[in-house]
């Protein structure tokens, strides 16, 4: 059985996790992973494991061309600045490199962004009480516009 660890590659900078098999890190990091899964939930945790999925077949599919870590790197980022009581977004891979994290609701309303290796944030919302689109610079924490984009498609008035 492999377990999780931090990676200490290059891919380290994602700051995701990867398999190892040592009985030293396996302790050690099965308790990393597990404090993971308690501090943010498991599908917080899965979505992790998504992202860095996506990365490696970016890479595999990419032919001796350089995948941008950097928008991965921003992606994982945002994720961990994800106010709680939010639920975590579908990830997937836009045809232009861009990482797009979507929030849909069963009721058609959704919340769409795409994150660039520059840092860019494009977002597209259909709301029940209309719709939003922009682009914002990722800084520091969780964008504050994207938040009441959450609340209102998770909480409308």
């Amino acid at each position: 059985m492999e377990v999780l660890r931090r990676p200490e590659t290059a891919q380290g900078q994602l700051g995701f996790w990867e398999s190892g098999n040592s009985g030293r890190s396996r302790t050690a990091d099965e308790q990393l992973a597990n404090e993971a899964r308690r501090i943010r939930g498991e599908r917080y945790f899965s979505v992790l494991v998504e992202l860095l999925e996506l990365f490696g077949e970016a890479r595999a599919e990419a032919d001796g061309e350089q995948v941008d870590v950097r928008a991965f790197v921003r992606a994982r980022k945002l994720l961990d600045t994800l106010p709680h009581g939010f639920a975590v977004p579908e990830v997937a891979m836009d045809p232009d490199g861009e990482i797009a994290l979507d929030w849909i609701r069963s009721d058609r309303t959704m919340v769409s962004l795409s994150i660039g290796p520059t840092g860019d944030l494009s977002y597209a919302a259909h709301l029940r009480d209309g719709t939003a689109h922009g682009v914002i610079q990722l800084r520091e924490g969780f964008p504050s516009a994207l938040t009441q984009l959450l609340r209102r498609l998770y909480h409308p008035a």
